[in-house]
C-alpha cells in the first residue's frame, strides 16, 4: 500500500524552478559521485530492458519440478521481496529530493530538467528491482540444490544483469555512484534474504 502511495507522488513530484536548475553547480556534489554528471538518453531507454524484463525473470524456476511443485510459496516469497524492495525504494525517494546528475548536464534539454522526476536521484531504484529479481531467482534455486553447480550460472546472470544495469543507469546520468551501491545493497540483500528467512527445513536438500 505504502509503495502505491509513495510511487504515485514520488513522480508527480513539483517541476524544478528554473532559477533553481541554471543555478545548480557541480562543486556541491560530494567529491566521490561529482565525477558523475552527465547525461545519455540512450543508456537510459537500454536499462528500462534490463528493469521491466527482470520482473518475470523468475518464471524460469518452474522449470524446475521440485521448485514447480511449490509454487505458490516461491511466488508468495518473491511478492514479499519485491514489496520490500518497494517500500525502501519508495521512502528513500519520498524523503529525499536529490537531484540527479543528469540535471546538471548542460547537454541535456532545459525543459527536462526542470521535471520533477529529476528529484528522484536517491536512491537507484533500477538495480534495487533487477537485483531482487535476479538474486531471489539464484537463491531460490541454490535452497532446492545447494549441490548443484548449475546454481553458479544464475548468480552469475544475476551479478551480470544488476552490473549491466548499474552501468546504464550511471553513464545515463540517473543516478550517482552512492545511490547505485545503496540500490544495489537493498536489491540482492531483499533477493537473498527474504528465501533465507522463511526456511522451513533448513538444511533439507532436494538436490
Amino acid at each position: 500500500v505504502w509503495t502505491l502511495y509513495a510511487f504515485g507522488k514520488n513522480y508527480s513530484k513539483p517541476n524544478i524552478d528554473s532559477s533553481v536548475v541554471a543555478n545548480l553547480n557541480k562543486s556541491s556534489i560530494p567529491s566521490f559521485d561529482r565525477w558523475a554528471v552527465r547525461y545519455d538518453d540512450n543508456a537510459a531507454k537500454i536499462s528500462d530492458y534490463f528493469f521491466y524484463g527482470a520482473m518475470p525473470y523468475p518464471i524460469v524456476l518452474l522449470a524446475d519440478k521440485a521448485i514447480r511443485k511449490d509454487a505458490l510459496q516461491v511466488y508468495a516469497l518473491y511478492w514479499e521481496g519485491m514489496a520490500v524492495t518497494g517500500l525502501l525504494y519508495t521512502a528513500g525517494d519520498y524523503f529525499v529530493d536529490r537531484y540527479r546528475p543528469e540535471t546538471y548536464d548542460l547537454n541535456k534539454p532545459p525543459g527536462d530538467r526542470q521535471s520533477g522526476n529529476e528529484k528522484n536521484s536517491f536512491f537507484a531504484g533500477h538495480p534495487a528491482l533487477v537485483a531482487t529479481s535476479t538474486f531471489f531467482t539464484a537463491s531460490i534455486y541454490d535452497e532446492y540444490h545447494p549441490n548443484s553447480s548449475f546454481k553458479w550460472v544464475l548468480y552469475g546472470v544475476a551479478a551480470a544483469a544488476t552490473g549491466a544495469t548499474v552501468y546504464l543507469r550511471h553513464i545515463a546520468g540517473k543516478h550517482f555512484p552512492s545511490d547505485l551501491l545503496v540500490g544495489t545493497i537493498v536489491g540482492v540483500g531483499s533477493g537473498m534474504l527474504v528465501p533465507r528467512l522463511h526456511r522451513n527445513h533448513p538444511g533439507k536438500s532436494h538436490a
